[in-house]
């Protein structure tokens, strides 16, 4: 299966819905399970501050994060494929967050690989914008 560039910009809206519904309520295990089957085994990302975590990682941080940040709202835009393949597409998108702190934003690549005909998250790189 060769991976479809509009599936993998709708992956980076539905697993953003996915990752603001596990932070915002407890109680979202079916999400959460649901969440983490996005990614490879061996996903890691660069998180926007620079510290580079693995797939167990993240896995953790969505369990802690799980029902502890109400207040936050995600927005995803820009998206756009920068290179694709038949079984990889390099994508650029930004993040918004949304919180009563205030507003952040992020630019993030991802790249997303077909294995076993499922499209998955192998690797992430986010950085802050100003």
């Amino acid at each position: 299966m060769a991976l479809n560039k509009e599936a993998a910009i709708q992956s980076t809206y539905t697993l953003h819905e996915l990752i603001q519904a596990v932070f915002n309520a407890k109680g979202t295990d079916a999400q959460l399970a649901e969440l983490v089957e996005y990614f490879t085994q061996d996903f890691e990302m660069v998180g926007a501050a620079g510290k580079r975590i693995q797939y167990e990682q993240v896995v953790q941080l969505f369990k802690n994060n799980q029902g502890n940040i109400a207040d936050l709202k995600i927005v995803i835009s820009d998206a756009e494929i920068v290179m694709q393949k038949d079984d990889a597409i390099l994508m650029n998108y930004t993040e918004t967050h949304h919180k009563d702190a205030g507003v952040t934003s992020r630019r993030a690549s991802v790249l997303l690989v077909e294995q076993n005909g499922k499209m998955y998250w192998r690797y992430l790189q986010e950085t802050f914008l100003a």
